[in-house]
């Protein structure tokens, strides 16, 4: 196999390193990033990798068990998001409680069926999660603080 750029890049030191990925990142439609971005990037502390990709596992694990909570019985499921979201917790529902937790559900799966895709969460987490998607974290804080001023 013939040699490629990677054999000598994980020789490098650092600052060199990060140069060569800052020459990389330019070098893609001239996006510039600096060197030392790349340098700090690199001198992160292995505990602080291993636990973004713990935190990761750990929503993965959560996801898999709510998935199939929900698929096993959707009215169910959404009962008991809505109680925990209210803060009601059901070994104390009261009548009241029982028959407004019913007629949210009820609700819920009228507008799924008309809409096939209603939401559990607020439509204000639907439009953080998707215009951080879109625009990335900065361009959220810098349009928040010019709306606020």
């Amino acid at each position: 196999m013939p040699r490629q750029y990677f054999d000598d890049f994980i020789k490098l030191t650092l600052p060199k390193m990060a140069q060569a990925i800052s020459d990389m990142t330019y070098n893609y439609k001239e996006t510039k990033v600096p060197a030392k971005h790349y340098k700090e990037a690199l001198s992160t502390g292995y505990e602080e990798m291993v636990e973004a990709n713990v935190s990761v596992k750990l929503v993965d694990t959560i996801y898999n068990v709510l998935s199939g909570l929900e698929k096993e019985s959707p009215r169910l499921f959404y009962q008991a998001l809505l109680l925990l979201d209210t803060g009601v917790k059901p070994n104390s529902l009261t009548a009241e409680q029982y028959q407004a937790m019913t007629v949210t559900a009820d609700r819920y799966e009228q507008q799924k069926a008309q809409s096939k895709r209603a939401h559990m969460l607020e439509q204000e987490a639907h439009d953080i999660f998707n215009d951080v998607l879109k625009n990335g974290v900065l361009y959220r804080i810098e349009k928040n603080s010019d709306e606020g001023e």
